[in-house]
């Protein structure tokens, strides 16, 4: 497809010399991941939007508070923050040490996170292209607690000592080849989660707890709890909060 120039000749859509919007791009080596919090969506419907929206925006102070000096924050998205590194190490010493913290807090869901690295474009302090695609498509595959990583992240992990489990080559949308993918198990929480919401509670300051024949739970509020009484009227709960 052409567009006439001023002076009436062909002008090719996709010549970047001609498009001042493009300058300032630059191609970079970078290690990106995303984090987001698992089991977000249902705590919005249990808990409401106002504490969906504070509990997002913990995750990004948290994920401040963990930056490596040679790591930064890109963006948050919605309950997700989308973070970049120079090296694979500085990425993995962030990622381990931010599930460290939100371990660690009260009414917090568990963490999961795709962490890729490779070539990307930079503009604005902004990331594009195929690195960004890989990391936000392997997020999607991770489980509650844990970060699916590529096979570029294996020699931090081991430097680090952190433990990795081969998932297999993967086939990814809109992604022409599979990619072999391993996972990683974050930092345990040391506090049980609201059956109904998930959030990690403390024993301690729980609004509400119940004791039954299947265990001990604890709720983040007494609408979680009412939740809970009123469907083990009918079913046993399927999620155990108890330790």
């Amino acid at each position: 497809m052409t567009t006439p120039e001023p002076d009436g000749g062909p002008r090719h859509g996709h010549h970047h010399g001609a498009r001042p919007e493009l300058d300032g791009l630059e191609q970079v080596e970078v290690a990106v991941a995303f984090v987001d919090l698992a089991g977000y969506s249902v705590l919005t419907e249990m808990c409401g939007d106002q504490e969906a929206a504070e509990l997002a925006i913990r995750l990004a102070e948290q994920a401040r508070r963990a930056l490596h000096p040679q790591a930064r924050l890109v963006k948050t998205i919605g309950d997700a923050v989308m973070l970049t590194a120079e090296t694979t190490d500085a990425m993995l010493a962030t990622i381990t040490t931010l599930a460290e913290h939100a371990a660690d807090e009260d009414g917090f869901l568990a963490l999961r996170a795709g962490i890729h690295h490779g070539t990307a474009v930079r503009r604005d302090g902004d990331l594009f292209g195929h690195a960004v695609n890989i990391a936000a498509r392997i997020t999607a595959l991770a489980g509650a607690g844990h970060a699916v990583i590529t096979d570029p992240l294996l020699p931090a992990a081991t430097r680090a000592g952190v433990p990795t489990a081969a998932l297999g080559p993967r086939s990814l949308r809109n992604i022409s080849a599979p990619i072999d993918l391993h996972s990683i198990t974050f930092t345990q929480t040391r506090h049980p989660h609201d059956p109904i919401c998930g959030a990690r509670i403390d024993p301690a300051t729980a609004p509400a707890h119940r004791h039954t024949d299947a265990g001990r739970w604890w709720f983040c509020s007494a609408d979680c709890a009412g939740r809970f009484d009123r469907a083990t009227t009918t079913a046993t709960p399927s999620r155990r909060g108890g330790r």
